[in-house]
């Protein structure tokens, strides 16, 4: 039997203990169409009018939203999700090893070392159904790997809470409810030599809200406004670096009224100041709240 003394001694560590465990980071405020960013430019002029249309909240965006050792986290759960359902898969042989990456990663000059994750020959699509992705493998996310680190609840669980529309308590990492219920999780691998053309995610398949993870190799985001009679196709837009960690959520105007792609690396707008963006495997990991009825991917 525990005597009141220990008892004492046993809350006093405990409650010690309890202050050393760091906060959850606090999410900063996100950069908007509107901002004046290195990472966000006019895919083509926009009128006054044209422009005053679109909130602020109508796309944010989390430049380095998650830390390089964060990603590496994130990228291992996508990869062990992803290779599960390749049944095409056979190891590079002559590539560098996965154990050559640093256990931990703490500078964005470590990122290139993700790509060495990127170890096997993969049974990637030459074109997806509706011809809108090209040299990509893709899948749902419905459950954790079994042997996940104690860090990625709480990684994901800062995702999701980004969403307005999920339910508080299934974005608790305490809660065990990840994915949340109300949302799909969609991973999307491309390839370097792949691309997502311009579209608008059906509205059947997906809700009101889009969430994107980028990790991995930088890629252009490219939104246009949708072609109209009398209109030109891209007559207003906006290019946004997608690097490493970056986060972005789109909704609204910019969710129903803009297509958006992935360009690809052969294309003008891969080029930022001056420097074409290096090539390299990226995953995507999409959130949307659920539509009233879900369609197969």
């Amino acid at each position: 039997m525990i005597g009141p003394r220990m008892l004492s001694k046993s809350i006093h560590r405990f409650v010690r203990y309890v202050h050393t465990i760091p906060p959850p980071p606090a999410v900063p405020p996100p950069l908007t169409l509107q901002s004046v960013s290195p990472l966000i430019r006019p895919h083509k002029p926009c009128s006054s009018t044209n422009y005053s249309i679109i909130k602020s909240d109508d796309f944010s965006f989390w430049p380095g939203f998650f830390t390089p050792q964060e990603c590496k986290t994130l990228l291992e759960m996508a990869l062990w999700k992803l290779d599960r359902v390749d049944t095409t898969l056979k190891r590079r042989r002559g590539d560098k090893s996965v154990k050559d990456i640093p256990t931990v990663l703490t500078s964005q000059d470590d990122v290139q070392g993700l790509q060495l994750l990127f170890d096997k020959k993969y049974g990637f699509e030459e074109g997806h159904y509706d011809s809108v992705i090209h040299q990509y493998r893709e899948t749902l996310l419905s459950s954790l790997p079994p042997s996940s680190p104690p860090s990625l609840n709480s990684i994901l669980s800062r995702l999701y809470a980004l969403l307005p529309n999920l339910p508080v308590n299934d974005t608790d990492p305490d809660s065990g409810v990840l994915p949340p219920k109300g949302s799909l999780t969609h991973l999307l691998h491309l390839a370097p030599e792949g691309e997502i053309l311009a579209h608008v995610d059906n509205l059947e398949a997906s809700g009101s809200v889009i969430c994107g993870v980028s990790l991995g190799a930088s890629r252009t985001l490219r939104l246009e406004k949708k072609e109209k009679d009398g209109e030109d196709k891209g007559s207003q837009g906006w290019d946004v670096r997608l690097d490493n960690g970056s986060v972005y959520l789109q909704r609204d105007t910019v969710r129903y009224h803009y297509e958006h792609s992935i360009l690809p690396y052969s294309s003008e707008g891969s080029v930022w100041d001056g420097k074409k963006l290096q090539s390299g495997h990226r995953i995507s990991i999409m959130i949307r709240d659920a539509p009233s009825r879900p369609a197969h991917l």
